[in-house]
């Protein structure tokens, strides 16, 4: 564990010495960039993008959540978060983070699927509180047409359940799983609110027209016309390196963990309990590994705020179709 956290570490400063103009210090002369969306609208990818393109710092802001198991202070965070309610310190952090990479950066960017005005407004009071000059802060709140998440999150998905060695039998076809996340959406239309002061950006090309839309935003124009194609061959690197020492470090594994004892505290009998009594060893790392995935798929679909982990469907059906996927592997829609 402790070479994944040299790792992160040195990835952190390679990434702060490799873009961001030097501010001397300077918090107050620092841009800063606030941008959220529901999960799959492509918020750490447009931050990754500012980076690449327009030689911001990029704080993605589930970080203390992604790295609660290499940092004992975060998986504290996460726990008070998730099980008490208390997000206060989370988005505390947040504002911290972006204000240390304001310190060594002229221009930092912050992203996250951060749903609710109370907490994007308490990480904009901490971030002037604590030196930022509030006429230099912008908020970004993207957008997409629900068809086009759906079908990207129903990819990730299959993908996702591929590699961990499960599949999807019957008739959980591509159109299927659109509707289902369409009605998911439908019953939670309010769950992720817009807020007064943000500049909506649409995302929904998923081409060029996405670093288009925020470019006009933000007042920005690209120095070279790649095509879309170079442009995201250069971005995407960036966060499947997050990912792959988020993935190492056993997050996932961690957060399911929390999701079952939060579901036990509210006196429900989750699907992600396992019970590993008499079981064998092997079988049981296996059900955990399945476990994980499934927790990783619930969170692409939903995104990582503390409301959203907190609102996994426990209807009976679905609670068995998990149960099934992490006990066999395999689920059979009817």
């Amino acid at each position: 564990m402790e070479s994944l956290k040299q790792r992160w570490d040195e990835w952190v400063i390679s990434l702060k010495n490799k873009k961001g103009g030097a501010s001397g210090g300077s918090i107050k002369s620092a841009q800063i960039v606030y941008v959220f969306g529901p999960s799959g609208t492509g918020k750490s990818f447009t931050g990754d993008y500012m980076t690449v393109m327009h030689d911001y710092h990029h704080v993605d802001g589930d970080i203390p959540l992604k790295h609660m198991c290499l940092v004992p202070e975060y998986k504290e965070m996460a726990e008070k978060m998730i099980l008490e309610g208390d997000w206060a310190p989370y988005y505390s952090e947040l504002a911290r983070l972006t204000l240390e990479a304001a310190k060594d950066n002229d221009k930092v960017v912050l992203s996250h699927a951060t749903d609710k005005n109370e907490m994007r407004d308490h990480v904009i009071k901490k971030l002037i509180e604590d030196g930022a000059s509030g006429d230099k802060i912008t908020i970004i709140q993207l957008t997409i047409d629900p068809k086009v998440k759906a079908r990207g999150l129903y990819h990730r998905t299959a993908r996702m359940a591929e590699q961990s060695g499960m599949t999807m039998t019957g008739e959980m076809t591509e159109e299927k799983w659109i509707n289902m996340c369409l009605e998911a959406e439908a019953e939670n239309a309010d769950f992720f609110e817009v807020h007064p002061k943000a500049i909506m950006v649409d995302i929904s090309g998923r081409d060029v027209t996405h670093f288009d839309n925020v470019d006009k935003a933000l007042g920005l124009t690209r120095s070279t016309e790649l095509p879309y194609e170079s442009i995201c061959a250069k971005v995407k690197p960036i966060d499947e390196a997050r990912d792959k020492i988020v993935m190492e470090s056993g997050f996932f594994e961690a957060i399911a963990e929390i999701a079952a004892k939060a579901e036990a505290q509210n006196g429900q009998s989750s699907s992600l309990a396992i019970e590993e009594e008499g079981e064998d060893e092997k079988k049981v790392e296996e059900m955990k590994k399945r476990r994980s995935t499934i927790v990783q798929c619930e969170v692409s679909m939903r995104g990582m705020s503390s409301r959203s982990l907190s609102l996994r469907d426990t209807s009976e059906g679905v609670e068995a179709r998990r149960k099934s996927l992490i006990t066999t592997g395999k689920i059979f829609e009817e």
